[in-house]
């Protein structure tokens, strides 16, 4: 069996999953993965393989202890440990914390704890935090401004007849309060402003989406497939084909908070020599600082408010609910 490991967290607290119950999803990943990178002896141990998932089951017993290697990682114990925390006032939530100047998680937590992690392979639409990347599009391309009047209807039809949350509506809007309302009448106001795969490329080319990430554990990078009429409009408010999770639109935060996509990582790469992810370009200086106003008009007057009271004043956001097949409630959806 791969060399049993003690994962410690950035400042060499060690991490278990009793401690951190989310870690049961991350922490036998690590093991196999590193366990032979880490200077640890195998032991030898029997257990039972689930059927096929190929994930060790517990151990019945062990023959020998062998030496644990000591693997650090990128968490931050008290960012994992808020975390936790947070979803366990759930029934079924994910979050992610991400460092924006390097791309390193500093938190991974479900509240449901099995062997799939949601939160970094879940694949589902991310409603309108979507808008970020979308927002980047619309002004990389000048087709709008935060200050710029674009009115917010209560319906807009393209290729379909679409609506905003409770019938809103705002006709003397302008771009920052379309955002920070999020309104997505205004949004799909001007899918016919751009070309059909305007906004899957930025969503590669600047925020690094489905480049294939190396994070040191298995996660899902995203989606966001070009489509045409009612999909395309669809999918600027992050419905539609758009799939994400809360690695992804942790990450989607992290690149508008820097202007540059750094891939998200558990583990450093220089442990087993991996190369991570690197997005063709960054957004330029005037459209970064205009999402960044953007995303603080919603954090301190918007839809994100609430959530970021008492923060400061360096604060950006983007709630998000999105509409899932089957579903009798939307999936609610908070990036920052």
């Amino acid at each position: 069996s791969h060399p049993r490991i003690t994962a410690v967290d950035r400042h060499g607290k060690e991490l278990n999953d009793k401690d951190y119950p989310s870690l049961v999803a991350v922490l036998p990943q690590l093991r196999e993965k590193f366990g032979d990178k880490t200077g640890g002896e195998a032991g030898v141990e029997v257990s039972i393989e689930p059927d096929g998932q190929h994930t060790l089951g517990p151990t019945l017993f062990t023959v020998s202890k062998g030496k644990p290697g000591k693997l650090r990682t990128t968490l931050d114990a008290a960012a994992q440990q808020a975390a936790e925390k947070a979803v366990k006032a759930q029934k079924e939530a994910s979050v992610v914390a991400v460092q924006p100047s390097t791309g390193e998680i500093l938190a991974i937590a479900n509240s449901q704890k099995t062997a799939f992690n949601p939160a970094l392979m879940g694949q589902t639409a991310p409603g309108s935090t979507m808008k970020v990347i979308t927002a980047a599009t619309l002004l990389e391309r000048g087709k709008t401004a935060p200050d710029k009047a674009l009115p917010c209807p209560k319906y807009e039809t393209y290729g379909m007849k679409f609506h905003n949350v409770e019938g809103a509506a705002n006709p003397g809007a302008t771009f920052a309060q379309d955002f920070a309302a999020s309104c997505n009448t205004a949004f799909i106001s001007l899918a016919e402003d751009i070309p059909d795969d305007a906004v899957p490329s930025v969503a590669k080319d600047v925020f690094g989406i489905g480049l294939n990430w190396k994070t040191g554990l298995a996660t899902f990078d995203g989606s966001v497939p070009s489509d045409s009429g009612a999909g395309k409009a669809a999918a600027m408010i992050g419905q539609g084909r758009v799939q994400m999770n809360p690695l992804t639109m942790a990450s989607v935060a992290a690149t508008a908070r820097t202007g540059s996509f750094h891939q998200p990582y558990i583990v450093a790469p220089s442990v087993d020599d991996r190369e991570l992810a690197k997005a063709p370009r960054s957004l330029s200086g005037p459209v970064a600082k205009d999402l960044r106003s953007m995303m603080k008009l919603t954090a301190t007057q918007g839809t994100g408010q609430g959530a970021m009271a008492g923060l400061g004043s360096d604060v950006g956001a983007k709630t998000g609910s999105a509409e899932v097949d089957n579903q009798s409630r939307p999936n609610g959806w908070f990036t920052a």
